[in-house]
């Protein structure tokens, strides 16, 4: 009986049904993927805050930064594509996509390893050449994963993405934080990485039976190129909106200050970065399905938008609130000196959560090049604050600058083009974002008069506390303004359900 029971609830996860029943099952997965992954790398990066020094994450935030920049940039944008086509079957793109992808993982490997040298001298940090040879090897290892997994993606079949990348996951924080407790060194964190890359490309084999050749089709590949051109230039562009700021700190302030600066962006973009990397991976092929329908995907952006913020803005609101006692707490007397830097980041986070939900539709909708465009403009409001913020406020001013470059650049750019593409309603808009912050303001009011009064003596105890209040005080602010001043997203939250139910 118990078994039946069992099976017969795991059975209402799978995919089938709807559309509706396929997105909200396949969130189900996303949600359950990005709560697992991302727990364990939590747990491993409060453990690996403990071991390992702010100058350990300085010098592998470098060396990422700088295989990330490549990376970024040659982007070609193929999964995407491949996603965005109509048609269910892609098999025959998928050789040349795969023998592509290798080209630009041993190319990339070849750049790595030849500007190690430079790179460390640049930013004065002469351990990062030794890390860059060695990680040199992650865009090879990337190239040759399955391109099979783009079906996960694109049929909606989550459960499979849940198990690729939670079961890589695992494998990063074992190694990292084991050879931790063994090194005491950077090269804890290199081993990890590299460890979850080979984690996926094995993975990638297991969970898919399609058995890529080394193949070149020039019509699929221009098919390809066409779309994902957008998608590269966009790499490009969010490279310099989302690691510019890392490369600032590490130019300007040195490797231990970006230390500070990445493992505060990390917790404070998190919540924020785990619900909107939910939306964007499930929206994108659900919107692709919908996109001769302008008006239903106009609908289904904003009851994305009112649960997306209904999560994200709270839990920002709340790190804000709780900042100085969890980094005490959690990270050390080490870590203090990051807490301006994370109360800056966490309102950073919030307005992400507003970024990620536009970016879906555009790519549905056949327009990539919006993607690069926004954050070209980011970009260039970020590069005229970010230089003299950081020089007169340190890295916390570096994370406002990037806030700001958010609110004055790309969100007016977000808003003009849903108006022109999907008739969206600026003031429908404002007022699905007007609940959020009246119930998270008021929850971060009520915990910030509760921090300053409770005196029990235990910093654990009181940040336990004050959690536990906050939870509670939004849930009722959530009830009042749900049951008594139209709020709807418990009618949301009821058509999710209704929908898995199906």
């Amino acid at each position: 009986m118990i078994r039946r029971r069992l099976r017969a609830v795991m059975q209402s996860f799978l995919p089938g049904g709807d559309l509706a029943t396929r997105t909200a099952r396949s969130g189900v997965w996303m949600t359950a993927l990005n709560v697992t992954s991302r727990g364990f790398e939590l747990v491993a990066l409060f453990v690996l805050a403990r071991l390992l020094t702010p100058d350990d994450f300085g010098l592998i935030g470098i060396a990422l930064l700088v295989l990330t920049g490549l990376q970024r940039f040659s982007n070609l944008g193929f999964t995407a594509a491949l996603i965005q086509r109509r048609e269910d079957d892609v098999d025959r793109y998928l050789d040349t996509a795969w023998t592509l992808q290798i080209v630009r993982g041993l190319l990339l490997a070849g750049i790595v390893a030849a500007i190690a040298g430079p790179a460390a001298n640049f930013f004065d940090a002469p351990a990062v050449r030794e890390i860059l040879l060695v990680v040199a090897v992650i865009p090879v290892l990337a190239g040759l994963e399955n391109p099979g997994v783009v079906y996960f993606q694109k049929d909606l079949e989550f459960h499979k993405q849940f198990v690729h990348l939670v079961s890589t996951s695992l494998l990063y924080v074992v190694v990292t934080v084991a050879l931790a407790f063994a090194w005491g060194s950077v090269w804890a964190l290199v081993a990890g990485k590299v460890a979850a890359e080979v984690g996926m490309f094995v993975v990638s084999y297991v969970l898919h039976d399609y058995r890529p050749s080394l193949a070149f089709d020039r019509e699929a590949a221009l098919e390809l190129i066409g779309y994902g051109k957008w998608l590269t230039a966009a790499g490009a562009v969010y490279f310099l909106a989302d690691e510019g700021d890392d490369f600032v700190v590490g130019a300007l302030l040195g490797a231990t200050a970006l230390g500070f600066y990445r493992l505060a962006y990390r917790v404070a973009l998190t919540p924020a970065t785990e619900v909107t990397g939910v939306v964007s991976t499930v929206m994108f092929p659900a919107y692709s399905k919908l996109q001769e329908d302008l008006g239903a995907v106009r609908d289904a952006f904003f009851r994305t938008i009112q649960l997306t913020t209904a999560i994200t803005f709270p839990m920002g609101v709340g790190i804000v609130v709780v900042a100085p006692l969890f980094v005490e707490t959690v990270l050390g007397a080490q870590w203090t000196p990051m807490v301006g830097a994370l109360q800056v980041l966490s309102v950073y986070g919030i307005c992400l959560s507003l970024a990620a939900s536009f970016g879906p539709v555009w790519l549905a909708l056949g327009r990539p090049d919006l993607g690069a465009k926004i954050g070209a403009l980011r970009v260039v409001v970020m590069a005229a604050l970010i230089y003299p913020a950081t020089m007169r406020y340190g890295y916390a001013g570096t994370g406002g600058a990037v806030a700001v470059a958010y609110l004055l650049g790309a969100l007016p750019a977000d808003l003009y083009f849903g108006r022109a593409l999907v008739e969206l309603r600026i003031r429908r808009f404002l007022a699905e974002l007007a609940y959020p912050v009246v119930a998270a303001g008021g929850m971060g009011a009520v915990v910030w008069f509760a921090r300053e009064s409770l005196t029990i003596g235990s910093t654990l105890l009181e940040l336990v506390v004050l959690v536990v209040l906050g939870v509670v005080v939004y849930a009722v602010l959530v009830l009042v303004l749900t049951r008594g001043l139209g709020w709807e997203l418990e009618g949301n939250v009821r058509g999710v359900a209704d929908a898995l139910g199906g």
